[in-house]
């Protein structure tokens, strides 16, 4: 297994951590872990790229991590009442369409290829920024423009999406 892989499999074992600490309210734990995931999230790329150490496993394990940390984020987030769960509902309903839309490409096409798109990676590092600025506890007036943006980001992201997938179809 490659260093990129097993950094990201760090990613992914930090997540159950990282919302336990949210949950139970142990500042500044959440804010410490949630951005060492983001930082790893970047190395991770680094090394795949300057080791030349990509794999497809990393090419799958590289965005499973980023959704699942921002998924439980916002789910999390939303539970403790600090962003409205529509926000959530949003986030969430953009990974079932990608993951709905590549499963019809996979089974009509037998293509696996997963390529992000470049408003999908400014998408998650909005969704990342809001998530850390809110663990951070930045006020209202500061956060609410910022989930706005996320917000449509995501849509406008998911649509790219959709219209990119309808083409390869």
């Amino acid at each position: 297994m490659t260093l990129a892989n097993k950094i990201t499999l760090v990613r992914i074992f930090l997540i159950p951590v990282f919302i336990v600490l949210l949950l139970q309210g142990l500042a500044p734990w959440p804010a410490i872990i949630f951005t060492f995931t983001i930082l790893s999230d970047a190395l991770d790329g680094f090394v795949a790229r300057y080791k030349k150490q990509k794999t497809q496993l990393g090419s799958f394990l590289d965005p499973l991590a980023d959704k699942l940390l921002m998924l439980s984020s916002y789910l999390t987030l939303a539970f403790l009442g600090k962003l409205s769960l529509w926000i959530f509902v949003v986030i969430l309903s953009r990974d079932i369409i990608i993951v709905l839309g590549w499963t019809v490409i996979y089974i009509l096409k037998g293509s696996t290829e997963i390529k992000p798109r470049v408003l999908s990676k400014i998408t998650t590092v909005f969704q990342m920024f809001t998530v850390w600025i809110i663990i951070l506890g930045i006020p209202q007036s500061v956060t609410e423009p910022l989930l706005l943006a996320t917000v449509g980001f995501t849509v406008i992201s998911g649509l790219d999406y959709f219209i990119s997938g309808s083409k390869r179809l």
